[in-house]
Parts: C-alpha cells; structure tokens; sequence
C-alpha cells in the first residue's frame, strides 16, 4: 500500500507541475486573451486565461476539441489548397475557430463577429449570458476596427500550407521528397497535417508558436527534403 501511495503522490506532483509551466507558456502570450496580455494591459477584460478557448464545463458539441469553448458559425465556407470548397478535420477547426479573420475588413468569414466576441461558456456558475470579456488589444492591438492581418486567416485557404491531408498521400506522390515520417517532433492527426502539426499552442518557445525553430528552414525540412 505504501508503494502504491508514494507512486500515486509521485505522478500527482509531475502532473501539477506540469500544468503550472503548460499555464505559464500562455500567460503574457499572444494566446493570452485576458485583461494582461502580451499588447497591453485592458481593465474591462476578464482575469481568466483558459477560458477563451477551453471551457470549464459545457464546451462546444460541434468541435471535438479538449472542452472547446468557441464556434465556426459556417464551415461550408471553407475552401482548402486544392481550390475546394471542404470542410478542415477538426484540429485545423479548432484554430480557425479564431484566426478564421471574423470578417476582417468585409471579406467573407466562417465565424461571425458574435461568436468571436462571446465564449460558450464563462467560467464558474456564469454561461453564456455572463461571457467573459476578451482583452480587446489582443485581437485589436494596433487600435484598428478590423484585427490585424497577421493572424487573420481567413476561410480560403488556397494562399496556405495545405491542412487536413494525409501524409502518406503527399509521399507517395513524391516519395524522393518527403521524409519517411516527421521529423523534430511534429505531430500528424489521424495520418493528416493539420495546424497543429507545425503549431503548438502553449509553447512559446519559438516565434509564432511553431514547434520547431524555422533558422534555416528548420521547420521546412522536417518534412520536406530538399
């Protein structure tokens, strides 16, 4: 029994610290959508930090993400790098959830601007009808209407890395270009390049949140042989 005990206490104490350093990448972040973040500070903003994407109960039945705590309004306006209009797999949804551009500057959007502005679901006993209010520098840091454009994506797709296809496909075109796996610990979905596959989300270790460092093409030739 004691043995067991010390184990359980051992892998309680890993997994709190590694939840506090996981919270620490995201605080002061660009991902950081409350009232201190990486563009300034807004007094109106809620003080919470995860819920701007992840719910505390009650998250989002349409995206299959961990409690997802937003919506896409219209994913038939999707149209990917092959030029057709389909819907993303779900980890590209979860991104797109919020650099979709929420029509930015008048251009067609998959997310509406109240989906933008409002969580599904706030944090505690409060829901939808008490949303949490976002740091509006965040999005808006250059004090514009429109957020800026180096994070609005957008729904078409055809001018970005090609998402929601499968590895395997892409070698066996060109079997003399592709590495036999990822390399640098990019990660596939279900066999697909997705977003998050390039992308981490609470590691703030290289610019734009990318998993590996780009310096001479780095992140490139992870995949790619040139």
């Amino acid at each position: 029994m004691n043995i067991i005990f010390i184990r359980i206490v051992y892998l309680s104490i890993i997994f709190l610290f590694s939840t506090i350093n996981l919270h620490a990448d995201i605080i002061g972040s660009k991902h950081d959508l409350s009232a201190t973040n990486f563009y300034g500070n807004y007094a109106g903003a809620s003080t919470e930090v995860c819920v701007f994407c992840h719910a505390p109960h009650g998250g989002s039945e349409e995206l299959d993400g961990p409690l997802w705590n937003r919506k896409v309004t219209d994913t038939s306006a999707y149209i990917l790098y092959n030029g057709n209009q389909e819907v993303p797999n779900n980890p590209t949804l979860l991104c797109l959830s919020c650099h979709d551009g929420v029509s930015a500057t008048g251009a067609m959007s998959a997310v509406n601007a109240q989906d933008t502005h409002n969580i599904i679901n706030s944090p505690g006993a409060g829901h939808e009808n008490q949303p949490a209010t976002p740091n509006c520098y965040a999005c808006h840091f250059s004090g514009d209407i429109y957020p800026g454009p180096e994070w609005t994506i957008g729904p078409d797709l055809t001018n970005d890395h090609p998402v929601s296809i499968s590895y395997a496909d892409a070698k066996s075109k060109n079997p003399s270009g592709f590495e036999p796996n990822p390399l640098n610990g990019l990660k596939l979905n279900n066999g697909n390049v997705e977003c998050s596959s390039c992308h981490d989300p609470h590691d703030t270790t290289n610019p734009l949140f990318l998993r590996v460092s780009n310096t001479d093409s780095g992140l490139c030739n992870s995949c790619h042989i040139k």
